[in-house]
């Protein structure tokens, strides 16, 4: 049972993409066996319709040259034996076709229903298969009985292909043809109409099944609440823990920022609701940059820290709000606030050379 089952918790979370794709490589993918054998009996028909003529002389020529090679007398064993490879040989010689292509059409469409997931679990022995309490309750359960009743329906619907086109064509099989060959084509004919018929049920059984696999499909992914959270927490971590360490990172921006108020030539403030501090070093920087700035509180801190740690606090609100909205923590001035910072730095160091 499920962690949100066992908390009463019901599973109306649509599935997320991880667990769709982990359900994927379990091999929990929607296919249908009855889509697979339509498939595999058209192709069956279709290599036929190519085929039938020419395999149907083909035949009619191994029957002809091995009745007329027999010897009148008893069959010795080496006989026997030549003859059963020559005939198995012919046949395998014009019957591979009608094997491969509907075996290939089988595989294609196999991977094509599972996206090429090629699971091992799923194919791996599974004690729950052959548990035999286990095996009961799969059989009395909702999934065992719809099974049972699709496997009814199943043989009911071919059953009545088979009686139906028996009784249609069977005047025509009795009749039968001219010679071998005639009899040959007559039932060729007959086989390839049984299975275009069959591959037509089977079609339509495998899009009942593929929508009732869908259904249930669908409901076995649903999640609960606490499910999809937690795989929230694994793929993206524990939002509680993330927002905590956020916060440590603000608060190290922060001593780092107001660190560098402490060396920075001037504070320049709005007056209370922002504050910037820029410093310049001759030869180490092209321009003036921005250490730290900040708004409100903030910026009151920064102005506290600058007068104690006795860094000039110069009060532009013009240039003070420009600097503050154009310019990030680190970055130098633009060039069309040049003029303006190098006014109040040159008014800075008038009063660094008077108060020296």
């Amino acid at each position: 049972m499920a962690q949100g089952e066992s908390l009463g918790q019901e599973r109306t979370e649509q599935p997320t993409a991880k667990r769709r794709e982990d359900a994927r490589r379990r091999g929990q993918v929607l296919k249908s066996p009855d889509l697979t054998a339509a498939v595999a009996l058209l192709g069956a028909v279709g290599i036929y319709s190519m085929t039938g003529p020419r395999l149907v002389a083909d035949a009619t020529g191994m029957v002809s040259r091995s009745l007329s090679s027999l010897p009148t007398g008893d069959l010795t064993p080496g006989e026997a034996l030549a003859l059963f490879f020559e005939m198995a040989g012919t046949i395998a010689r014009l019957g591979w076709p009608l094997v491969a292509v509907p075996a290939v059409a089988a595989i294609g469409v196999q991977l094509l229903q599972t996206r090429f997931a090629l699971s091992w679990r799923a194919a791996a022995p599974q004690w729950e298969r052959i548990h035999p309490g286990k095996g009961f309750a799969r059989l009395v359960s909702g999934q065992g009985a719809f099974e049972a009743l699709k496997t009814m329906v199943k043989i009911a619907a071919l059953g009545t292909i088979a009686y139906s086109a028996l009784r249609a064509d069977w005047p025509r099989l009795l009749a039968g043809g001219q010679g071998s060959a005639g009899l040959l084509a007559t039932l060729g004919g007959f086989v390839r109409d049984l299975w275009l018929s069959v591959a037509g049920a089977y079609l339509a059984l495998a899009a009942l099944d593929l929508g009732s696999q869908w259904w249930r499909h669908q409901k076995s992914l649903r999640m609960t609440h606490e499910e999809v959270r937690q795989e929230n927490r694994e793929s993206e971590g524990d939002p509680q823990l993330k927002s905590r360490i956020r916060g440590l990172q603000r608060q190290r921006a922060m001593r780092r920022m107001m660190a560098e108020v402490k060396r920075a030539d001037v504070v320049l403030r709005n007056p209370t609701h922002v504050a910037v501090a820029l410093r310049y070093e001759s030869g180490a920087m092209r321009a003036p940059s921005v250490v730290a700035k900040g708004a409100r509180l903030l910026a009151l801190r920064m102005v506290q820290i600058a007068r104690r740690e006795g860094v000039p606090v110069v009060e532009n609100p013009p240039l003070a709000r420009a600097l503050y909205r154009l310019v990030p923590v680190g970055r130098e001035v633009p060039v069309a606030l040049y003029r303006a910072v190098a006014e109040v730095l040159a008014y800075v160091y008038a009063l660094r050379s008077r108060k020296s």
